[in-house]
């Protein structure tokens, strides 16, 4: 868990030791294993930069570290999430006394629009109900992958939260059925789930009947059960029946489902299927808000750049009726 924080003759065995403190005091005030991770990895990737102790270290180095960067050709998203990891963590060092400034200030950080190239199937065209056509529900990973799919598009989860589902995280009240995940940032969250979907999740699990409370929901089929037709596919040729289908996985399985439906070039992920709910949702008439409650967003800003999208079809859709006016 400690940093590689580069070791010079200036520094002393006690500074070293009270700065390695405050970084495991600091990763270990975030909530999330992934956030823990990528922070860590963005103040190593730091001193792996800079040698100068983490006392010394000056506006002039971290700009200098942003620019090596964008040399080296990482994306902005990449670039912004390192060093955010690292102003967080000398904001921390500030607190804890052990300097006065954090040389992060002033560091500007390019905008990133998250969405600006996101893909998602246009509902009002049918095609989110043409990617599920082409499943095969008559076969036990059929139903299991048209559950997983129908879950992505009308919760508007992150696929993470579908891969770490288990048994027990399903929780059923008179005739409705809840699902309880951890979303990004480490908050617990519980959604409530279609009767289309509970059905399909029914249809699905009469299947593996094996599965106890604490086995994930979506796992690997039986090589018994993988028929003819289902040997080339999206599968990791791992045979453990009580193996989760990990986030990798499941964005094959869109990946093979949207070739099917769409051919190839289409760029349809899980994300696409998390976009197309809440372009699905806006559509039907529902406010900004309420969108973002659906997809779980903490700022109001990123959840209007769906309404942006929605608003270029509308913007296409006029122009395409002048046009006929001059036909």
């Amino acid at each position: 868990m400690s940093l590689l924080f580069p070791e010079r003759s200036s520094v002393s065995t006690q500074q070293l030791n009270q700065w390695q403190q405050a970084a495991l005091d600091w990763l270990m005030n975030f909530n999330s294993a992934s956030t823990r991770k990528s922070y860590r990895n963005a103040v190593n990737s730091f001193f792996a930069s800079c040698t100068k102790p983490p006392e010394q270290v000056a506006q002039g180095d971290v700009l200098r570290f942003r620019y090596e960067m964008e040399d080296a050709g990482y994306n902005q998203t990449t670039i912004n999430q390192r060093l955010a990891g690292l102003s967080s963590f000398y904001l921390f060092a500030v607190g804890r006394g052990l300097r006065a400034d954090n040389p992060c200030d002033g560091v500007k950080r390019k905008a990133v629009n998250p969405y600006g190239k996101a893909t998602f199937l246009d509902g009002t065209s049918g095609q989110d109900l043409q990617l599920l056509r082409v499943i095969n529900r008559k076969t036990d990973k059929g139903k299991r992958d048209y559950a997983i799919l129908l879950t992505l598009l009308t919760t508007a989860v992150r696929v993470e939260a579908v891969a770490n589902l288990r048994i027990r995280d399903l929780r059923g009240q008179g005739e409705m059925v809840f699902m309880q995940y951890t979303n990004k940032g480490g908050e617990t969250v519980e959604k409530r789930l279609q009767p289309v979907v509970i059905r399909a999740m029914v249809d699905y699990l009469d299947t593996r009947r094996e599965l106890t409370e604490d086995s994930p929901v979506f796992v690997m089929t039986p090589p018994g059960r993988r028929g003819t037709e289902n040997l080339n596919t999206y599968t990791d040729n791992i045979v453990d029946t009580d193996k989760p289908l990990t986030s990798r996985t499941i964005q094959k399985l869109v990946k093979y489902y949207a070739d099917k439906a769409f051919g190839p070039g289409h760029g349809i992920t899980p994300h696409s299927l998390r976009h197309t709910a809440a372009m699905n949702a806006i559509q039907s008439g529902a406010s900004v808000i309420e969108v973002s409650r659906l997809l779980r967003h903490k700022n109001l800003r990123v959840t209007t750049i769906y309404i942006q999208h929605v608003s270029d079809k509308a913007d296409d859709s006029v122009s395409e009726k002048l046009g006929k006016r001059y036909e």
